[in-house]
């Protein structure tokens, strides 16, 4: 409750802020916000799990990726591998497990949360010689070598819009109950223009409602600052933007999760609840490409996954008895459909 009581106290003084400053406060502010706080649990005891919370195979996978990518490099000296949100940092332990010994790893953990960063410490510490931990990208040294978004794109604050006779952007206001409710304002000039070229067939659709994430594009920038040379592989669930707006989609993709279930109200729970929107991979690429990457690959998570795997790999998945994982990250009924991957380069 203290935190909803700070986002009133602003609205209070502004009349309404923009629903991504809303979104924003709830998940990142200092302490309070749901991936600040220090009690955070994330997998089967938290409110939702990622691909690295299924068991080791996926990070089993993403080092045989790794060494794959060291090799394209031309198996530079000094190689970092940069995890971004690495959560409760299963997967930067697997990677790290599974690590060919040759390869002259360094491994970069950017956490925001100090909480969850002392538990990635703790469960790292046989590896403590090649982890570094840091709060920002920004505050990381350039380096070459392999960046990993493991879902966060989603997890960045969006704005609302909504087709009103005009393209109206949702802003959150406080009633006399002091209830978190929706008024609406013309759009921004840069959601308008995000608008016009990813999504124009909607401005003509009454009632159409939506997201726009303008956040991934600084987040895209500074990874660029600090990669001299290599790769960013991306895991998120997404759409390319004909997909993302398609007009049957008419009521976004902004789901929260809590203790496991899913609501579509981000008004509650206030900084106890996951807020997430798919990603448009339609945007991501181009503002990548902006940035020096080559698209080098883009594809669902299933058919990444099984194109990293040789007859050698697979024995070793069956021989540690890890196919069933195996099958829910890469079957459809699984992650496999749900999740996209998108391999950025810069070379």
């Amino acid at each position: 409750m203290r935190l909803q009581k700070v986002i009133i106290e602003k609205i209070k003084k502004r009349g309404f802020i923009p629903f991504d400053e809303f979104m924003e406060m709830a998940l990142y502010y200092p302490e309070l916000g749901y991936y600040t706080r220090a009690d955070i649990k994330i997998g089967r005891e938290g409110d939702f799990f990622t691909a690295s919370h299924l068991g080791e195979v996926f990070g089993f996978l993403l080092s045989r990726q790794i060494e794959i990518l060291w090799h394209r490099l031309g198996c530079p000296e000094d190689f970092t591998v940069t995890e971004t949100g690495p959560g409760m940092g299963y997967l930067a332990k697997d990677i790290l497990d599974s690590s060919e010994s040759h390869i002259p790893l360094k491994y970069n953990l950017v956490e925001i949360n100090s909480s969850l960063a002392e538990i990635q410490k703790e469960r790292l510490k046989k590896h403590k010689n090649k982890t570094f931990w840091y709060h920002s990208i920004e505050n990381l040294s350039p380096f070459e070598g392999v960046i990993i978004c493991n879902e966060v794109f989603d997890a960045l604050p969006v704005r609302l819009f909504e087709i009103r006779h005009t393209p109206q952007e949702v802003y959150v206001t406080v009633n006399e109950k002091e209830m978190f409710e929706e008024v609406f304002f013309p759009c921004r000039n840069d959601t308008l223009q995000y608008l016009m070229e990813f999504a124009p067939w909607t401005l003509k659709i009454q009632g159409y409602r939506s997201e726009v994430n303008i956040a991934m594009k600084p987040i895209i920038e500074k990874m660029s600052k600090v990669l001299k040379r290599g790769y960013i592989v991306v895991f998120d669930y997404g759409y390319t933007a004909e997909e993302y707006y398609h007009p049957s989609r008419n009521k976004g993709t902004l789901l929260c999760y809590y203790k496991h279930t899913i609501n579509e109200n981000p008004y509650i729970n206030i900084g106890q609840q996951d807020i997430t929107a798919h990603v448009n991979f339609t945007a991501l690429q181009k503002w990548a490409t902006q940035e020096g990457f080559s698209i080098e690959k883009f594809s669902s998570q299933g058919s990444y996954l099984v194109s990293l795997c040789d007859e050698k790999l697979l024995k070793k998945i069956q021989e540690k008895d890890l196919i069933q994982q195996f099958k829910r990250l890469v079957l459809p009924e699984g992650m496999g459909q749900s999740h996209r991957v998108m391999v950025l380069s810069k070379l």
